[in-house]
């Protein structure tokens, strides 16, 4: 279980540094054609609204597994431990549920996507909305592997990095 998530977690940072890395230089380039040249490159917009959901997505996910994402613990930090427990668990089964629905929705909407070319590149808008489906799968993957205990939830008591 373990190299399997180490895995995935490779494969998630090798596809947001190679879109966000294609995404800073297609906003360049088209910068550059835009006031350098008298042509500017239309599809570089395209491409980097493509790109960017990509970024954001993956991000979203990475951030589920990290336990990156805000939440605000004020009432729970007050209750007792036994009830704080339930009310946790009951909070994650409903996370779960919500993201295995948007899972599903995102899935359909890619379904829906494959007939429907973008304007500039002509490709299937299905690959845009892969970008939601693998995010909603990864993260209800990630909160079923933490309902059922398999997977651990990380520290929430850490203090924030840093910049």
């Amino acid at each position: 279980m373990e190299k399997l998530s180490r895995i995935i977690r490779r494969l998630e940072d090798f596809v947001s540094f190679t879109a966000l890395s294609v995404l800073v230089l297609s906003v360049l380039w088209g910068v550059m054609t835009r006031y350098v040249t008298e042509r500017p490159a239309v599809w570089t917009t395209e491409l980097s609204g493509i790109l960017f959901t990509w970024v954001v997505f993956i991000g979203a996910m990475t951030a589920l597994r990290d336990g990156r994402h805000i939440r605000v613990t004020l009432l729970i930090d007050i209750l007792p431990t036994s009830v704080r427990a339930w009310v946790l668990r009951i909070g994650d089964l409903i996370v779960f549920a919500f993201l295995a629905y948007v899972a599903y929705l995102s899935i359909v909407m890619m379904g829906k996507g494959a007939s429907r070319p973008s304007p500039v590149l002509d490709i299937p808008f299905s690959y845009v909305y892969l970008a939601t489906a693998i995010c909603f799968v990864g993260m209800s993957i990630t909160s079923l592997l933490r309902l059922l205990g398999i997977s651990e939830q990380p520290e929430s008591n850490q203090a924030e990095e840093v910049l």
